[in-house]
């Protein structure tokens, strides 16, 4: 049985986050809820931000890097969402 809801990479591994040795599975499924969470809560605050399409794409990517790394690296992408959060707070939104 597979500890994690997506399906095994090929080979029957299944899709376990790096660096998450030693969580338990409820620390794990908690991790991913709050940065599924905080991704959706990111994506709403870029959809209302007054800039040009061209810097909500830029900033839509950034947020598809996160998700993209919480695949395979759910800490790691809990830190970049948290830098991401920062710099929006702080008004630092990419150049286009």
């Amino acid at each position: 049985m597979h500890r994690n809801p997506e399906p095994p990479y090929p080979g029957g591994e299944p899709a376990w986050p790096e660096g998450t040795d030693g969580a338990t599975d409820s620390e794990v499924t908690a991790l991913y809820a709050l940065v599924a969470e905080r991704l959706k809560q990111a994506h709403a605050r870029v959809h209302a931000l007054n800039v040009s399409t061209d810097a909500k794409t830029a900033l839509t990517r950034q947020l598809l890097i996160v998700t993209e790394t919480a695949k395979r690296d759910l800490p790691e992408a809990a830190r970049r969402l948290s830098r991401f959060v920062q710099d929006l707070d702080e008004g630092r939104i990419p150049p286009v």
